[in-house]
């Protein structure tokens, strides 16, 4: 069926951005509040939700605006202290989610995806009912304390005792004496917001004000509502021109000032509809929610800082703070890095014009002003550089936010109990490595979830700890990425790798028996490899483990594995900050120029040809007790061999490189200089090379090939010799 909404062309993508930001928000609520109600996540959820289905209802996504709705309402249940457990709603609110962001897809894709919008959103409402009715009926009658009178306005204790005990939930102790204010609003006003807001204004611009529901945020959000209550500052009989001032302002029907409850926030709201004493009330719920700890009062803010927050906030300091911040499309970004590239190119450029004219005017007033203008050139692109790369990086977070809900639905589908601790999320790289390296890590948490944790039983009987434990870390190594997925489960024998791999026909029994347990653990990443005796929804094909080494190679990255049988596993990719501009060792080899990454580069070398050796037929270094093969270049990316040659002074040039713990020396005809390159992907018509990441424009407008230090040297330590036998030769 086909949909349409009421959206300008081109606004599709800023709805399917916010919208799918908020349902991110919601999410990582959700997750968070099932193991515990916290009133700020609450508000949170309850805010994102109000605003997803704002954005509904203003574009015509009706089936959105009314999923939404009852999601909302359901929150606001938790919100007023009517619920205290979200635990018997987690599975069908996150199933809303999965709905929501198929529904935002609609927005997009322009015709109907899902059925499951009517009757999820009837289901929320039944669980509703049924939850407010169970504690209605389960609730003993109610004394006075912490209620409010029926006001001159005619406004009953049930309309708005959600609301007071929500402002003493949250409201900051340690005032003393202080007063409830409850105003209401014409419901027939068109400004409802804007009265509020006032109210709050006022109150703010006396001193007196301590907390408000709804608070100064929802209201600008434009959270509807005829009802506010606020805490002041103050005994009733004292605040008569505060009830003067509030009542004088325009659509207001009645104002009402009564004494709040003496007892802590945490109690008033603990005990709003029970008889029990406080202590034998917060007694009980201990005893049977261990959780109830993160419903104490926060600490008190000081009085001096509570009104300059107040007046930053009339002032208009918090719009303007929103007001930092833009959405740009990623592909004006792509753009603006292609063009800083370009600049990168010229500069170089324009410094070797500048070092040709000193060479031949010398000491000339031109030279020396060329000199100048290039260095003052270089120093502003390179300040440019850096903040065009600075726009491109993002957080890892953006991907590590995926995986607490990955592991809880795969914790309840397995029956196994598992805690994810991430750390380092907020590591940046750059966001064409960030788009990449999110499926690898889902598969691999999955295996690590499937194939490494041990069911509960298991652990018991071999005296491990429960829950298990995924930690998923990122940091910086080196001027690279290091993403580590670790576990505490039953981890590898390399003995047991061997034979399935032997089973699988993936290798003889010479081979595998030849291999160290080092080299054993990589066998999981040969396509087709998978030890799971059946085939699962989350693993057990063999698949995936091949593709997350080929996709983290394809970034110039590698993958390494550890594991001690009965202990667990970890595995490490390390990736590169950028791939945009790099680092780079320009040298000429052969008929070519040749750039070697800075990141893989570990020295360079004038050494004269007897200082070389050889094994077993290759040439060797042997530098600070460490003996290096040595070969061409050219050859190593898969020209015809042909012998080492020295330069004009009679010297072997050498460039050593490094991949993890494997070193090797590349042999090249000269030095050209260390630069900054824009790394450029190789077209499909001059084919897939081993060995080369790429290319990249020089300064002279002649193409470089970029090479892949760590595939090149893993080509050659594994005793494939020469890095590939193209096809197709690169010019």
């Amino acid at each position: 069926m086909r949909l349409t909404f009421d959206l300008q062309p081109g606004d599709d993508r800023l709805f399917t951005d916010e919208s799918l930001e908020q349902i991110g928000q919601i999410e990582r609520g959700l997750l968070r509040l099932e193991r515990g109600l916290d009133p700020a996540v609450v508000n949170e959820v309850f805010r994102a939700a109000h605003t997803l289905k704002g954005s509904a209802a203003m574009i015509g996504h009706r089936r959105m605006a009314e999923l939404t709705h009852a999601m909302e309402d359901l929150f606001g249940a938790f919100r007023s202290g009517t619920l205290r457990d979200l635990k018997p709603f987690a599975d069908v609110l996150l199933t809303t989610i999965d709905v929501l962001r198929t529904l935002v897809a609609e927005v997009r894709h322009g015709s109907t995806l899902t059925d499951a919008p009517e009757p999820l959103t009837g289901r929320l409402r039944e669980l509703l009912s049924t939850a407010t009715g169970a504690s209605r009926d389960g609730a003993p009658e109610s004394s006075n304390r912490g209620e409010v009178p029926v006001d001159e306005a005619g406004v009953s204790d049930s309309t708005f005792a959600p609301l007071i005990r929500r402002l003493l939930w949250e409201a900051p102790g340690g005032y003393e004496p202080r007063s409830l204010v409850v105003c209401k609003i014409d419901p027939l006003s068109e400004w409802q917001a804007v009265r509020l807001l006032q109210l709050v204004i006022e109150c703010e611009e006396m001193g007196v004000l301590i907390a408000s529901a709804p608070d100064r945020q929802e209201i600008e959000s434009e959270l509807g509502s005829t009802l506010l209550a606020m805490l002041v500052r103050g005994r009733p009989l004292e605040l008569l021109e505060v009830r003067a001032r509030l009542a004088a302002i325009e659509e207001v029907v009645g104002v009402e000032v009564v004494a709040a409850p003496t007892d802590a926030p945490g109690e008033a709201v603990t005990d709003a509809h029970s008889d029990s004493p406080p202590s034998a009330a917060r007694a009980e719920e201990a005893q049977s929610s261990p959780s109830v700890e993160v419903f104490r009062p926060r600490d008190p803010i000081p009085v001096a800082e509570s009104e300059r927050i107040a007046r930053a906030s009339a002032s208009g300091d918090q719009l303007k703070l929103a007001q930092q911040t833009i959405r740009i499309d990623v592909t004006r970004l792509d753009e603006l890095m292609d063009l800083v590239g370009e600049l990168v190119v010229h500069k170089t450029r324009l410094a070797q014009s500048a070092q040709e004219l000193a060479a031949r005017l010398g000491d000339d007033p031109l030279a020396r002003r060329a000199d100048e203008d290039a260095q003052q050139f270089a120093r502003i692109a390179g300040q440019l550089q850096d903040q065009a790369t600075g726009l491109r990086m993002l957080p890892i977070d953006t991907v590590f936010n995926r995986f607490p809900r990955v592991v809880r639905d795969i914790d309840s589908q397995l029956h196994k109990e598992v805690q994810l601790i991430i750390e380092g999320k907020e590591t940046e790289l750059d966001r064409s490595v960030l788009e990449v390296v999110g499926d690898p890590l889902s598969h691999l948490v999955r295996n690590a979830l499937d194939h490494g944790i041990e069911p509960p039983e298991e652990r018991r009987a071999r005296g491990k700890p429960l829950p298990a434990t995924v930690r998923l870390t990122a940091r910086h190594a080196d001027g690279r990425i290091l993403i580590t997925v670790e576990d505490d489960g039953r981890g590898m024998d390399p003995a047991a790798l061997r034979q399935a791999a032997v089973d699988k026909g993936l290798m003889s029994r010479e081979a595998a028996e030849s291999l160290t347990d080092a080299e054993s653990l990589r066998i999981i990443f040969a396509p087709g490899f998978s030890t799971s005796k059946f085939i699962s929804e989350v693993s057990g094909r063999g698949v995936g483990l091949d593709v997350v080494r080929n996709n983290i190679e394809k970034l110039g990255g590698w993958v390494d594995v550890s594991s001690v049988a009965g202990e667990g596993t970890r595995v490490s990719l390390s990736l590169p900050l950028t791939l945009a501009i790099i680092g780079a060792l320009l040298v000429r080899s052969g008929p070519r120029v040749c750039a070697l990454p800075l990141t893989g580069v570990v020295e360079t070398l004038r050494i004269e040809p007897g200082s070389l050796g050889r094994v077993r037929g290759h040439n060797v270094l042997s530098l600070r007790d460490r003996v290096i093969p040595v070969e061409r270049l050219d050859g190593a990316l898969g020209d015809p061999s042909r012998p080492l040659e020295t330069d004009d002074r009679g010297f072997v040039n050498l460039v050593v490189v490094r991949s993890r713990n494997a070193e090797m020396a590349l042999a090249v005809d000269a030095f050209v200089g260390q630069h900054e390159i824009v790394l450029k992907s190789l077209s499909r018509v001059t084919g897939e090379r081993m060995g080369l990441a790429g290319a990249t424009v020089l300064a002279d407008g002649t193409v470089g090939l970029v090479v892949d230090i760590a595939a090149l040297i893993e080509r050659w330590t594994s005793g494939s010799g020469p890095a590939a036998r193209p096809t197709t030769r690169v010019a």
